[in-house]
């Protein structure tokens, strides 16, 4: 099973393995609107693993639907959809639309987004906003709802019974950890958001760590382990 952003929509591999053989695809994000992304640099190698800050860059999810849908409806492995948004009604509205594709039975939903109309704080470091997301985005999806969460909070369990009450099939552990990596021969931040999300080797300790938390803190939603761009 892929991390999402790691496998593009799996077209782009199709000549280098049999996408078939997967357990499931969950594709790059999607948002309601066409978005262009962070500008460049917005990738950096550090020790054991990367930053990245390419934020979130996509077509938006009525591309999806027209032009991307077709050409992956009839892989035969899992294709899940990671939704993303800026408002309540943003997440709502996408994962309406994706609940009419059939051929997709299930979302991820990333609440590690900001909150624009809470300052910028990211829905997923909250019980309140995580809540909230999955309560609106449940309204309008009915079938299988996975719920990123983000793992730079004080306590994941917390967040993780939040979004069960709230309808959560399942729990995807975890995003990217905040993180800054520095040019130092030019003293300033190699990342053009300054701050990047970590992924790769080094956050699989803390990772589990986080994922044997959750399971000892009583939820039920069944708990994945595989995170965001660690590793085999």
């Amino acid at each position: 099973m892929t991390a999402s952003g790691t496998y593009g929509y799996g077209t782009e591999y199709k000549d280098f393995i049999d996408i078939d053989r997967l357990g499931a695809i969950v594709v790059k994000g999607t948002t309601l609107h066409h978005r262009e992304g962070n500008a460049y640099p917005r990738m950096a190698e550090t020790p054991s693993g990367m930053l990245n800050a390419v934020g979130l860059q996509n077509k938006g999810v009525h591309y999806f639907v027209e032009h991307i849908y077709p050409v992956i409806k009839d892989y035969r492995t899992e294709m899940i959809v990671n939704v993303s948004g800026s408002t309540l009604d943003d997440y709502a509205e996408t994962s309406r639309i994706i609940n009419e594709l059939e051929h997709i039975r299930a979302i991820e939903l990333n609440i590690s987004c900001p909150n624009v109309k809470q300052g910028g704080m990211a829905y997923g470091v909250t019980c309140e906003g995580a809540a909230s997301v999955v309560k609106a985005v449940r309204r309008a999806y009915d079938k299988t709802l996975i719920v990123k969460l983000s793992p730079n909070v004080t306590d994941i369990t917390e967040i993780a019974r939040a979004v069960e009450s709230e309808g959560a099939d399942a729990i995807s552990m975890v995003n990217t950890f905040l993180g800054m990596a520095i040019d130092a021969e030019k003293r300033r931040p190699i990342l053009s958001t300054i701050t990047g999300g970590l992924s790769g080797p080094c956050i699989k300790p803390i990772a589990l760590r986080m994922v044997w938390q959750t399971a000892q803190g009583g939820t039920s939603a069944y708990n994945r382990y595989g995170g965001d761009r660690i590793c085999s």
